[in-house]
């Protein structure tokens, strides 16, 4: 099912289709540092692209972020929305990050939630030193659960909107 909001659209991942697009997202040092946890992160190759879409699509809705360009939908990034817990978000392309396009996003993905009769949602850890994200949840009503370290150690925070 895909969800639209007039030139943005998430649609169902294909695989193996979409990860050749996906995998510059992942070499990204930026992505990788905000994503993974810190600049020691590795980037990516395309078989881990493949096997971590194929992990997602065992626990998730998982869904590619596409803009309508003149030269028609361009993807930009994948987001998920787990089965149990978890809403990880990507804006893979820089040219289309801090745009807002991840509030879009996160709110087509709220009422898909809503539709499937969730009554809240939870993010997966959000590094303390990852603003960006912090004030997406933050801006759409997601409030901090708890606050943990990952395995590495650094200090992460999991929001939760109930719905």
């Amino acid at each position: 099912m895909e969800l639209i909001d007039n030139d943005l659209r998430l649609r169902p991942i294909a695989l193996p289709q979409d990860v050749a697009a996906a995998v510059p997202w992942y070499q990204d040092p930026e992505v990788l540092y905000y994503s993974e946890g810190g600049a020691s992160s590795k980037p990516y190759d395309y078989e881990k692209v493949q096997a971590m879409y194929n992990y997602l699509l065992n626990k998730a809705e998982v869904y590619i972020i596409e803009v309508d360009t003149k030269d028609g939908w361009l993807p930009i990034g994948d987001v998920a929305l787990f089965h149990e817990s978890g809403v990880p978000i990507v804006i893979g392309n820089p040219e289309y990050r801090s745009k807002g396009i991840g509030k879009r996003v996160m709110r087509l993905i709220i009422n898909r939630a809503k539709v499937l009769g969730r009554t809240n949602i939870r993010t997966n850890g959000i590094y303390i030193f990852n603003k960006r994200s912090r004030r997406l949840f933050e801006s759409l009503g997601f409030t901090i659960a708890e606050s943990f370290a990952d395995d590495d150690g650094n200090e992460c925070y999991r929001f939760n909107l109930k719905l």
